[in-house]
């Protein structure tokens, strides 16, 4: 049982870590059109803050799935005491994509006056955040059920 909790604490830093250092990433985004800024050099400065940021924020999860594999295979578990942590994980997940949609729709408020190519790097960044806050939530999920 140790090793599905340790899944699921690590989907849980994980997935709110990442959202939060993505929604850092979209103001940013934001304040740099308010304020005419909007260039790539910048941008690209502020993604690679963003995946370093990433980075860092997976080091303690990526570490919990590895105890949670040393713990696996301890007990016996029945498919009803996997239930709680599974819902866990998916309103990390469900709550992550809200607010990363919410996000994308604050920056495409203020983004009128961008050019087509730079919207499209905006929609590309949404789609980079879906990716990276769901990567360790599925490998979790994936480990609560071989467990």
């Amino acid at each position: 049982m140790i090793a599905v909790w340790l899944f699921t604490a690590s989907a849980v830093i994980a997935g709110l870590g990442i959202l939060f250092a993505f929604k850092r990433l979209m103001r940013g985004l934001t304040y740099r059109i308010k304020r005419n800024e909007f260039h790539f050099k910048g941008l690209q400065k502020d993604q690679i803050r963003f995946f370093i940021q990433v980075g860092l924020i997976e080091a303690i999860p990526i570490f919990l799935i590895i105890l949670g594999f040393m713990f696996m295979g301890e007990d016996s578990l029945s498919i009803v005491s996997l239930i709680v942590p599974l819902l866990i994980i998916l309103a990390v997940i469900i709550f992550s994509f809200l607010q990363i949609r919410n996000a994308k729709a604050e920056v495409m408020e203020v983004s009128s006056n961008l050019s087509q190519q730079e919207l499209s790097y905006v929609k590309s960044l949404s789609f980079i955040g879906y990716m990276t806050v769901l990567g360790i939530p599925i490998l979790a999920i994936v480990a609560i059920l071989i467990v």
